[in-house]
Parts: structure tokens; sequence; C-alpha cells
């Protein structure tokens, strides 16, 4: 008995051995072949791609495929159930007699972050029937989604992201509807920035946690359904400027379970409930700029013990801020700009030692503010309290925090520059509309001269400018001050560029002239260089210019959404 059970075990280990064998050779050439239908594009580091690794430089026959970089197989039969070639540097096309189809046992495919060259997303994708996660995300892909995805019965995990791309892929109304009512077990849906231009359906799966429709072109109004999902952790609407949604009255049903709301100008016009505060208390993120709320904010908001992330600028909220909302430890950034707030700044904000974003400016806060309400906060970057009826004082001799890279205070009796002796990473400072007097002093030049980016001292009192070190400076404010009669030279570069122009640098003198000696100088100086013949040359430097100010306001919406997105 014991000698046939030896047999059994022998043949049974054979049998397994020659079922991991046989396809471990198939799936080789497939992979292989794989490989072979791409070049490796060498990119730059990015917000999503950190370390960008071409997985597949590893893929070769020395290597039992099943150890090769992002291949993972099944433990048993040896198949490939997961393939990662996620920021790749991956250049070219999956067409439908791609060898990656015959990959049949797949279940997780990433292939986010490369570059697909346009190509339309192929049907074939729609015959992976075990597959779980299907991550195709920021790849360049456009045309139509085939509607053969929704076939995928046993998806978790659906991410189709474009935002980045310029809206190049398409869902038709119909597909969309399929696709979310179809795919039951899915628990993660990402369909940004594609081109849907559809209502929201009433039906989703009760197992979803993450659903983001950003910039999607859905219309009409948001379901109250989606509030009530059992286990909804994310939801992102947000940029789709057509939707409309009204906030529930009563009980939130996924209010245990929700993170982050995220309704970035979606058409609320309402108020803020006193419900939110009350029952989505696990939120870290709260995102409803630009909704068109009004009226006050809710004391219920002071129970959001876990907020991390609170954008409610771009509304018409008033009133004051609940005292205890701005004494929450975990807020790391707040942003209530543009709105028609008023009373004094709490000093409690003292006490976020987390905070890195404080954005209050355009708002009727009124009061003397001591620099030392800011002094403390290390890890603060952003500070923005311009235009409102505040003044800055400094009592106490302080100084801003050395984390400081951006700082707006137009118009808030800025007096003198000493607070900022320890602010050496400046990136953007505006001190516009004060009661600065004399001159910059050589220490703040000094502090600037590698990192400041734009300046903005206009208006104010400034007698003498001696030079401006500015080594990456795009843009320099300093009309309407007292400045007389000397030409002010701009060293170095601009935006991190070489400049060998000389007329680019001449053209930077009489801008500079422009501002010390009043405007009709300034352009007299412009015109004259333009009558010598150097009118191509001032067309071309507008020109590009214009185009890195519009490369620079793309960029900060990049950031800006991937800061909300991905942070959080």
């Amino acid at each position: 008995m014991g000698y046939a059970v030896m047999l059994l075990i022998v043949f049974l280990c054979h049998e397994v051995s020659s079922i991991s064998i046989l396809p471990h050779k198939h799936q080789t050439i497939s992979l292989l072949k794989f490989k072979q239908s791409f070049t490796i594009h060498p990119s730059e580091d990015t917000y999503d791609c950190p370390k960008p690794y071409p997985k597949r430089s590893s893929w070769n026959t020395s290597r039992d495929c099943c150890s090769w970089d992002g291949v993972v197989c099944d433990d048993i039969t040896g198949h490939v159930i997961e393939l990662d070639l996620s920021c790749s540097n991956l250049t070219g096309t999956i067409d439908s007699n791609s060898s990656l189809f015959q990959l049949s046992h797949l279940q997780r495919l990433d292939l986010s972050f490369n570059n697909f060259s346009n190509s339309h997303i192929s049907p074939e994708f729609g015959k992976f029937s075990s597959l779980k996660h299907l991550h195709l995300s920021h790849s360049y892909f456009s045309g139509q989604i085939p509607s053969e995805i929704s076939h995928l019965s046993k998806l978790q995990s659906l991410r189709l992201s474009t935002i980045y791309d310029g809206k190049k892929l398409r869902l038709t109304t119909h597909d969309f509807k399929w696709l979310l009512q179809n795919l039951t077990q899915l628990r993660e849906l990402d369909l940004s920035g594609i081109n849907i231009s559809s209502t929201i359906p009433l039906n989703f799966s009760s197992h979803l946690t993450t659903l983001r429709l950003i910039y999607t072109g859905l219309y009409g109004i948001i379901p109250e359904s989606i509030f009530h999902l059992p286990n909804l952790e994310t939801l992102d609407l947000s940029d789709n400027d057509h939707l409309n949604g009204y906030f529930p009255k009563t009980k939130w049903n996924s209010s245990a379970s929700l993170i982050e709301l995220d309704l970035f100008a979606v058409n609320v016009s309402d108020n803020l409930p006193e419900s939110l505060g009350y029952h989505l208390t696990s939120l870290r993120s709260l995102a409803l700029a630009y909704c068109n709320l009004r009226g006050p904010i809710p004391e219920s908001l002071s129970n959001l013990t876990r907020i991390e992330y609170l954008y409610l600028s771009h509304n018409s909220l008033n009133g004051t801020i609940p005292p205890g909302m701005l004494s929450l430890p975990s807020l790391k950034l707040i942003d209530l700009k543009a709105n028609m707030l008023q009373g004094h700044l709490p000093h409690s904000i003292q006490n976020l030692v987390n905070l890195t974003y404080l954005i209050l400016s355009f708002n009727n806060f009124s009061g003397r503010v001591d620099v030392s309400l800011f002094s403390n906060l290390e890890q603060l970057s952003y500070l923005s309290l311009s235009y409102n009826n505040i003044s800055l004082t400094n009592d106490n001799n302080v100084t801003l925090p050395e984390s400081l890279d951006t700082l707006e205070l137009a118009a808030c009796e800025v007096k003198e520059l000493e607070f900022l002796r320890s602010a050496k990473l400046l990136w953007q400072l505006d001190l516009s509309n004060n009661k600065i007097q004399g001159r910059i002093p050589d220490w703040a030049w000094s502090n600037w001269m590698s990192s400041l980016y734009t300046l903005n001292m206009s208006h104010n009192m400034l007698s003498s400018v001696d030079s401006i070190p500015l080594q990456f400076a795009d843009t320099i404010d300093l009309r309407s001050n007292l400045l007389q009669g000397t030409t002010y030279a701009l060293s170095g570069q601009l935006d991190g560029e070489e400049n060998n122009s000389e007329f680019l640098s001449d053209f930077r003198k009489a801008a500079l002239m422009g501002y010390g000696s009043g405007l009709c100088i300034g352009i007299s100086i412009v015109y004259f260089m333009m009558s010598s013949g150097k009118p191509i040359w001032f067309a071309r430097i507008i020109v590009e210019l214009e185009h890195k100010m519009m490369r620079r306001r793309k960029k900060q919406r990049r950031q800006r959404n991937c800061r909300r997105r991905n942070n959080h």
C-alpha cells in the first residue's frame, strides 16, 4: 500500500512539473514578442513616475520568465497571472494581434504611464476572462473605449484615466451605463479625463470603494444613491461644471467609510449642511471649491477630527470661521480663498503643527495679525493672506519658517522685510500694495538669488534698487514705486534657460527702466529698439513668453489635480 502511494506521489509531481514547464515556454515566447514590439523611450521623472524604469530590459531567456521584473506566475500552474509594466517608458502600439493577448490567465494587468502612440484600446482586452485589475491610465490611448471592457465580469479595479492626455478617449453613454451595471464586483473605477458626456446612472456596484469621474463632461444631477453606497471611501466628480448636486439632508449611508469627497466645480448652490460634519467623521479630504456654496460654515465641521485637506475656496461663504475648525491637529491644507468670511484670524492657527498650506486671501478678515501666529509652523510652505482688511505686525521680532516657498501678503500693511530673513526657499513672493520703504536689503537678494521665480513688489515706496541678482526669475514687477533715474539690469537666466540674446538683455533693461523712470520712458525705449531693426526678435520674445506662461498654467493645473487625487 505504501509503495502504491509513493508511486502516486511521484506521478503527480511529474504531472505538475510537466504542467508548469509547458506554459512557461509558450509564455516566454509571448512575452519576448511583446517586448520586441516596443521601443524604450527615455523619459524624465514625473509626479506619477518619480523613477521610471524599463522593466522589460531584464527579460531574457537566461532566466525563468516568472522571475522577470513585472511578471508574477501562479505557484501551482505556472501561468502568468500578473503583468506590471507601469512607468516602463514603453513606446509603440498594441494591436489585436499582439502576443499580449496570448496570456489568457492574467488576473492583473498594469500598463499605465507609458506611450502607446494614440492607438486605440483593442477589443481583445475584453477576452481576459480572469482579469480582476486593469490599469491603462495615462498611456496615450485614443478613440472609443471598446464595449468589450464591460464583459470583464470579474473586474474589481478599472483605471482608464487620461486627464493629462487631452481627453482623447471616449465612452458612449450606453457603454458607460452598461459598464457600471454589469461589473458587479467593481470596487475601484477611475475614468477621469475620458469624454463621456452623459448623466450619471442610478445603479452602481455595491462593492465600490473608489469612484473617480474627473473632467468627463458629465451633466445632470448627481443621484443621491451615490451617497448611500455602503463601502464608498473616495468620491471624486470634480471639474464637471455642468453637473449639479445636492447634499443629503439627513443621514449619509456611506458616512462610516467616506475618506475623500471632491466635488470641485460641481454646481451645488446650497448651504453646507450640518449633517456633513456629524456623519462624515472619517473624512480626510473635503474639496468643495467653486461649488456656489453660500451661507456660514457650519459648526459641525469641527467634528471632522481626521480632516487633512479642506478646500472651500471661491464660494459665497460668509460669517466667521468656527473656532474649533482651526484647532484640528490633523489639518495640512486649508484653502478658504475668495469668500466673504470675516472676523479675526483665530489664534488656534499657531497650534496646527502639520499645516503646509494656509490660503485665506480675498476675504473680509480684519484686525492685527502678528507674524508669531505662523512662526512655529515648521511645515508651512504656502501662506496667502492678500486683500483682506488685516495689518501684519511683528511685535515679537520673529521670522516666518524656512520651509516657506510661496508667500502672498498683498495689501496687508507690510512695512519691513525682517520677518523674511529665515525664508530662503521662496519661489513666489507677492508684497504688492504695501508700505515698504527705502531699498531691498542685500540679505534678501542673497536669500532669493537661486530660488525666486516670481517677485511682485509693485505699489510700495521703494526708493532704490542697486541690482537684481535673481538667477531664475520669470516675472518681476516693481511698478508704482519711488524709483528714479537708474537702469536696472537683470542678471542670470529666464525660466532656467541661458540668456545669450543681446536683445533679450536690452529688452529686460528697458522694461525695468520703465518701472524705474515711468511707463512712458519704458515704452519709448522699447519703441526705439524696434525701430532700430529688431521687431522680429521682439515678436519672438513675446511668443516665447506666452508659450511659457501657457505651459506653466497647464503644469500648475496638473499639479493641483495630482495633489488633490494622489496625496490624500
